[in-house]
């Protein structure tokens, strides 16, 4: 058919074109809006997204711990809200990935790049932007554009030297600091370590569901109840974690989670269960307040499953979630 023909076509044109090497790779650059944000040179700041075949490919964190940190946006475009502007485009180089090999790698990558591993000077926007254009067989990003980072982690360094041997950091990646004596590991986000297409919830919503919430794409995802405000989340691991706090951030209205329950390793529970079972934790959160909950150490050091039961919202008929991790470490 002709509809048959014109994608064939399509195809072939792509993949032509790719093999040639001509599709250019371009490094968008962005710039803080406020002057006094931009840092001091030589140690500017600066965001950044990689943009091939039309479309801009970002890295970035907050949302869910599960979620991917990787999302699209239009080339060179930013919200209104948004803190940063649009300041420059570089060329990488010409890739001789087809548009689908792309797909393909950003899809790879979006199971690596969580933004619970987001961090701010080991692992962040312009680290993403230079990571995927070397996969594309393109120039790195010039050294430049993450020099502020490099000296962040200088200076974290630095910190450990002094005495605090431990740093805490909300869902980020491993942070070792080394003292020259001994290196120590913080604490980290084991949703990394998450079986994620075995994890479920009971009574999500279809429009804002568990699955919706791991791969939302960019800060807008949250996880909603249906029915009433009731939500039950499992959670299973590949392999034994130690488990140390719970970070929530429910909803400013009230649909935020009010009483919730934390079982471990139990991970059949169904509604009834979980009113009825004395759970390992129970926490309380304030209305539209992110809580960093401490959970028993003695009961959390071979974890196969976290369950966690919303029993009731601040008084609204269902509950949102716009942020969930599980900090600890690997058992």
């Amino acid at each position: 058919s002709a509809a048959m023909g014109s994608s064939k076509s399509t195809e072939a044109k792509n993949n032509s074109s790719a093999a040639e090497g001509r599709e250019e790779v371009k490094l968008n650059i962005y710039e803080p809006k406020d002057e006094k944000q931009r840092g001091i040179p030589p140690f500017n700041i600066f965001h950044s997204g990689l943009e091939v075949y039309g479309t801009e490919y970002v890295f970035g964190g907050g949302g869910a711990g599960l979620s991917t940190g990787v999302f699209t946006q239009r080339p060179k475009w930013m919200p209104t809200s948004a803190p940063w502007k649009y300041k420059e485009t570089m060329s990488l180089g010409k890739t001789a990935k087809s548009r689908n090999d792309v797909l393909e790698i950003v899809g790879e990558m979006k199971r690596e790049w969580r933004n619970a591993n987001y961090d701010l000077t080991g692992r962040n926007c312009n680290h993403f932007s230079d990571a995927l254009s070397k996969k594309l067989g393109c120039a790195g990003v010039p050294s430049w554009l993450n020099r502020a980072a490099r000296v962040g982690n200088m200076f974290r360094g630095l910190v450990g030297s002094g005495g605090k041997k431990k740093e805490e950091q909300k869902g980020g990646k491993d942070v070792v600091i080394d003292d020259g004596k001994h290196s120590e590991r913080t604490e980290v986000s084991v949703l990394a370590f998450a079986e994620t297409n075995k994890c479920g919830c009971l009574n999500e919503s279809s429009a804002h569901s568990l699955k919706n919430f791991i791969n939302g794409r960019g800060p807008g995802a949250y996880l909603e109840s249906d029915t009433d405000e009731e939500l039950l989340i499992i959670i299973p691991f590949k392999s034994p974690v130690k488990v140390r706090k719970l970070i929530l951030h429910g909803d400013d209205s009230d649909k935020c989670p009010k009483m919730v329950k934390v079982f471990i390793n139990m991970p059949n529970l169904d509604f009834d269960d979980a009113r009825d079972s004395d759970p390992t934790a129970t926490v309380t959160l304030e209305l539209g307040k992110e809580g960093l909950f401490k959970l028993p150490a003695a009961k959390c050091n071979m974890v196969q499953s976290v369950t966690i039961f919303v029993e009731e919202s601040h008084g609204g008929e269902t509950s949102i979630i716009r942020k969930l991790d599980i900090l600890g470490e690997k058992a």
